[in-house]
């Protein structure tokens, strides 16, 4: 079922669900926001949906995969989650973390510390496979990505980034979503982005639908998390 990939120009390897279903959404939403500014700056790029990308659903097991990345020799945009974890080895707020369970962060990236992780650009996770190991490269044609800082809060996987930048837009609309419980989390200030991803989305599929469902016609009514949003633009631009 992922025989397209070989005709594929570019690829992207994702977890999970929520980022099949809402992937295309986000592409979609980056062209239409990058045609407003090329239309500006009188410049013009072919968009995301008009390329040839295919988006391949691989777990948190991206890593089994590289051998057929370098084989294929695509360029590759893995988006994934930074899982991170307290001393007890149980998941935890970033914040609280001191270690991280991601595999594939680990065998792309060299095994940096979790605090190495929050300081790392774009650049730091461009890799290249030179001498049978993936290293920095600026022209590498593999990138993985994971959740950064913003607005000075980091996030562990994609609905706590999602919910920290756009509560305001999920709390307008909670009692339609039918991807969540405990609605009434949201009208409580001190409960954080990962205290309501993980106590108020009841399914993560139901949960991405309905960010799909109440979109506006511009897509302009939510924003797309940085590491996501940043990663895409650098698959988009040969």
């Amino acid at each position: 079922s992922r025989a397209e990939i070989f005709f594929a120009d570019k690829a992207v390897l994702i977890e999970g669900d929520t980022e099949r279903i809402l992937l295309p959404t986000i592409m979609k939403k980056i062209d239409i926001e990058e045609a407003a500014t090329h239309e500006t700056a009188g410049t013009k790029d072919l968009p995301l949906m008009s390329q040839n990308i295919s988006v391949v659903e691989v777990g948190a097991y991206s890593h089994i995969f590289e051998l057929f990345i370098d084989f294929l020799g695509l360029k590759t945009l893995i988006i994934t989650d930074l899982d991170a974890v307290g001393a007890d080895d149980k998941a935890c707020r970033v914040a609280d973390g001191i270690e991280y369970s991601n595999v594939a962060i680990k065998y792309f990236l060299g095994a940096p510390t979790l605090n190495l992780l929050k300081d790392y650009t774009l650049e730091d996770k461009i890799r290249a496979k030179v001498g049978g190991i993936w290293a920095k490269q600026p022209n590498g044609n593999l990138c993985i990505v994971y959740q950064i800082s913003e607005n000075g809060y980091s996030a562990r996987s994609f609905e706590d980034a999602f919910i920290h930048l756009n509560r305001t837009f999920v709390s307008n609309n909670k009692d339609k979503f039918r991807g969540l419980k405990n609605r009434e989390y949201f009208d409580v200030p001190g409960n954080d982005a990962y205290y309501l991803a993980n106590n108020c989305i009841n399914k993560k599929t139901h949960f991405a639908l309905d960010l799909l469902y109440y979109s506006n016609a511009k897509l302009d009514n939510w924003i797309i998390p940085s590491y996501i949003r940043e990663s895409i633009l650098w698959l988009k631009h040969d």
